[in-house]
């Protein structure tokens, strides 16, 4: 899946991968090197139109059938008539797996975090109609320590935020903080909403997306009695050798994505996936 865009960077990264005979991963981009130096001050790059409004129509109402069927299971992350949030939406829907290769934030995440990564996807609903519903400040990986240990691995990992409705004042903005990721020693509350120096608001069309580096704080402003569906996905781009199981969420019943990893030429099987699909569904080896 790749949006239109102009011709942009492309860099050559050699894997130290002595076993492979240090193969070179080439990547291209139609991201510009200001945007790029931006996001890695800020935090944060917004990608007006990202998807078009019929694929945010499609996606919004897969996220919406799943919530309404997970609602009643017992590992459900709901709040009923609020909100819910799902996970592992590549094995529960196959109308998410072209997200897999969703550019340009696939070749910006490769170029400023490395070219092996694999993909998580999630998504978060907020009912039409319900006041006050809001996500306090918080940022996604808070596992920073003070002081720094001198061979401490920063969690580096870019989060696309991608909304499939309107988020107008009435569903409450996303405030972001710039430059917060870098910024260990911001420290705010837990169930804080307060409004914080510098923070900037944002709001969003269907098919608007925003990438956040992981540890960027942020929140969203509380909705308000005329709010209307706020559904967004998060596209996560992780690096290889990392390994989450956050044991939280419903487990989906079947894996949709074996048939996108299978070998070529496997009768029966569907699609055939190559390396690159198989890496980013998560297979990695040394």
């Amino acid at each position: 899946m790749r949006a239109e865009g102009r011709a942009g960077l492309q860099t050559d990264f050699v894997l130290n991968d002595q076993v492979n005979d240090y193969p070179i991963r080439s990547v291209e981009t139609v991201a510009s090197r200001e945007e790029l130096d931006e996001f890695v001050r800020s935090g944060y790059q917004v990608r007006r139109r990202l998807l078009n409004q019929q694929t945010a129509e499609v996606l919004g109402a897969a996220v919406l059938h799943l919530a309404q069927a997970e609602a009643d299971h017992p590992d459900a992350e709901c709040l009923p008539g609020m909100s819910s949030y799902i996970r592992s939406l590549l094995e529960k829907d196959e109308v998410f797996h072209p997200l897999l290769r969703l550019e340009p934030v696939l070749s910006i995440a490769r170029l400023l975090l490395g070219p092996q990564r694999w993909i998580d996807l999630e998504a978060r609903l907020n009912h039409a109609g319900c006041e006050g519903v809001a996500v306090p400040w918080h940022g996604h990986l808070p596992v920073i320590p003070d002081p720094l240990p001198p061979l401490f691995c920063f969690p580096h990992q870019i989060h696309c935020l991608i909304y499939l409705d309107r988020i107008t004042e009435q569903e409450g903005a996303l405030c972001l903080i710039p430059g917060s990721h870098l910024n260990a020693g911001l420290r705010i509350p837990l169930g804080d909403q307060s409004h914080q120096p510098g923070q900037v608001e944002l709001f969003f069309e269907p098919g608007d997306a925003v990438l956040i580096h992981a540890n960027l704080w942020h929140r969203t402003v509380p909705s308000t009695p005329a709010a209307g569906f706020r559904r967004l996905l998060l596209l996560g781009y992780v690096p290889s050798w990392l390994r989450a199981d956050v044991g939280r969420g419903v487990p989906p019943d079947r894996r949709l994505t074996e048939k996108l990893v299978c070998a070529e030429g496997t009768e029966g099987t569907g699609d055939a996936g190559d390396a690159e699909t198989r890496e980013l569904l998560g297979e990695f080896r040394w």
